[in-house]
């Protein structure tokens, strides 16, 4: 390397008499131009990098869903059998947990034993409806099955308005005994 610069310092003047040719300022600008195309087409590829990564994260996501949602078994309800047994079953669900909800609000029953008994009567009956959707993996299409399964939220609904109502009533009776004491 020293050896080549000696040489370039030693004939400075035979390279310094030629003058770069007319085309050559044009040449150089094309270049340029060229390189900075080349710029902006790295950014739209480097667009394209961000995208494609974000197109696979959705759907890696989506994937990992459908895998997921497909290891766990749902639960067949009148859901599975067709739209309108799902509406059935959504209605009376949603009509269940607000008076369960309700009840919650309104408060416990004055005899714990009272209470005991509810909760045991609930889950006997939460108890036969899971034998109600095992029966339904196995014969879909038998209607006293759907049958049963109505009417078990039928009985359900009943079972709440019943507790509702004497809740009120025990309610009324305690601010009743209130306003008579005071």
């Amino acid at each position: 390397m020293i050896e080549l610069e000696k040489v370039f310092r030693k004939h400075k003047e035979e390279f310094d008499d030629r003058n770069p040719g007319n085309d050559h300022l044009e040449n150089f600008l094309g270049k340029l131009n060229n390189e900075q195309k080349k710029k902006s087409l790295f950014g739209i590829s480097g667009f394209l990098k961000v995208a494609t990564i974000a197109i696979f994260v959705v759907l890696s996501g989506i994937t990992g869903y459908q895998i997921r949602k497909m290891q766990t078994p749902e639960q067949p309800g009148l859901g599975a059998i067709s739209p309108e047994y799902e509406e059935v079953e959504l209605f009376y669900t949603s009509n269940i947990d607000s008076q369960l909800k309700m009840i919650e609000r309104m408060g416990n029953f004055d005899n714990t034993n009272h209470q005991s008994i509810l909760a045991e009567e609930l889950k006997e009956m939460d108890k036969r409806y899971n034998q109600l959707k095992e029966e339904l993996k196995l014969h879909p299409d038998d209607d006293r099955i759907i049958q049963a399964m109505i009417e078990y939220y039928q009985v359900k609904t009943n079972v709440l308005n019943r507790i509702i109502e004497q809740l009120y009533q025990v309610r009324k009776q305690t601010k009743s005994n209130l306003n008579v004491s005071a």
